[in-house]
């Protein structure tokens, strides 16, 4: 079943934009347009930019910066989460390991 497509607008920067997308995805567009619009805010307040298309070439490498850094970190906790799951899989095999010779042991008599 394929999603119903509908129209809404954002507003960025006091300028109205029209946007066509499933209707599943309207609320998610109009946040993503909210925290945009804030972002472009802050860089023309802070007169780094004066026109339209500066303030969104400065918004958007410093959007990607924060999600490539956010995207680095999480990486990195990935893969201490995985090592931590590696070591305590060895450690429980260790233990199971070491369980299972005691019974034998015993069994064995």
């Amino acid at each position: 079943m394929s999603q119903k497509l509908t129209n809404t607008t954002i507003e960025i920067l006091g300028k109205l934009y029209p946007i066509r997308c499933h209707e599943s995805e309207v609320q998610a567009l109009q946040e993503a347009a909210v925290f945009l619009n804030k972002q472009m805010a802050e860089v023309q307040d802070s007169g780094k930019a004066i026109n339209l298309e500066r303030i969104a070439i400065i918004t958007a490498l410093n959007i990607t910066h924060e999600f490539l850094s956010l995207n680095q970190q999480k990486n990195t906790l990935l893969t201490k989460v995985n090592q931590r799951i590696t070591y305590i899989q060895e450690k429980l095999d260790t233990a199971i390991n070491k369980n299972l010779q005691t019974e034998l042991i015993y069994s064995s008599k």
